[in-house]
């Protein structure tokens, strides 16, 4: 089947009720969800017990998936309106670009979604530390900034260090503060770990597409890199992590959860440099469940 021929396949199967909510929950992009919620997870580990509220973690987690929902969102809609996203596209199928869903559709599901985390934030804000305005304002523009705009950061190669900065010390200290719990060492140090597995995930959508965005002048960190440097940098970024998280944990059992994770990062290192073009699209999910555990290992290390 020719791409033509699959966008209009894709295209009718979108009619129904069932096709339009299946496109929606494909512009959501629910794989790269624990993304999200290890490090927020992680950051409710970290609350000091007197300052701990369920009401207060479960926004908090209702915030953050809403804000990764809305990126997913927004990349399909700007992509697609830029023309970054053709035919040739090795990622899954955007809404927009196959014409499930359409530019207003996506607009309107975009600000319901910002909608949902501007509510759910404001209440954190209110209860919580003021500078979560400041975490707030800059975590709506990271979501509207990456693609859109005159000037995207992701043109610039900045994505993977944004996303470090908000899947990692954002995330965490910004749970804490919810909470109004003090921010602790262990808080800066477990914010500066788990967000650099979560950076990985963009390293590799950004290594798939390397020819095609700098084609669009979409010019991401892989496609200044080049794959051979792109590899070194998802080995440390997948792997520093857990050799810096060596001395956290004490126990036989947490040291067999640690190095189930250190085989984990092996084998997903050694699966991407043996990957290319779509092959790499199962890595996405896989590199994101990763991230996850590693979150999971630091819930253990810092609350044993």
């Amino acid at each position: 089947m020719s791409d033509s021929e699959l966008v209009q396949s894709r295209q009718g199967s979108a009619g129904g009720p069932v096709g339009v909510a299946s496109a929606w929950l494909q512009a959501a992009r629910p794989r790269t969800l624990p993304a999200v919620i290890g490090p927020v997870l992680l950051g409710q580990v970290l609350v000091e017990a007197d300052y701990f509220a369920w009401s207060t973690a479960v926004l908090c987690l209702v915030c953050g998936l809403a804000l990764q929902i809305a990126v997913n969102l927004a990349n399909d809609l700007f992509d697609g309106l830029s023309g970054v996203d053709q035919d040739d596209r090795l990622g899954p199928v955007r809404a927009m670009h196959s014409g499930r869903l359409s530019a207003r559709a996506l607009a309107a599901g975009l600000c319901l979604v910002l909608a949902v985390a501007a509510l759910t934030g404001l209440w954190l804000i209110i209860h919580g530390h003021w500078m979560l305005w400041l975490l707030g304002a800059a975590a709506l523009l990271a979501v509207l900034g990456y693609s859109g705009g005159a000037r995207p950061y992701a043109n610039f190669g900045l994505g993977e260090l944004v996303v470090w900065i908000f899947f990692g010390p954002v995330a965490v200290l910004g749970s804490l503060l919810a909470h109004g719990s003090p921010i602790t060492n262990q808080a800066i140090l477990a914010g500066v770990l788990v967000g650099l597995p979560v950076a990985a995930i963009m390293v590799v959508n950004n290594l798939r597409d390397r020819f095609t965005d700098a084609r669009a002048g979409k010019m991401t960190l892989p496609a200044r890199l080049g794959r051979k440097h792109t590899l070194w940098l998802f080995a440390g970024l997948t792997g520093l992590p857990v050799l810096i998280s060596m001395p956290l944990g004490s126990g036989a059992w947490l040291w067999l959860v640690w190095v189930v994770v250190v085989i984990a990062a092996l084998l997903l290192n050694r699966r991407l440099h043996q990957s290319e073009g779509t092959a790499l699209n199962p890595l996405l999910g896989m590199t994101a469940g990763y991230a996850l555990l590693f979150a999971v290992l630091l819930m253990l290390f810092f609350s044993i």
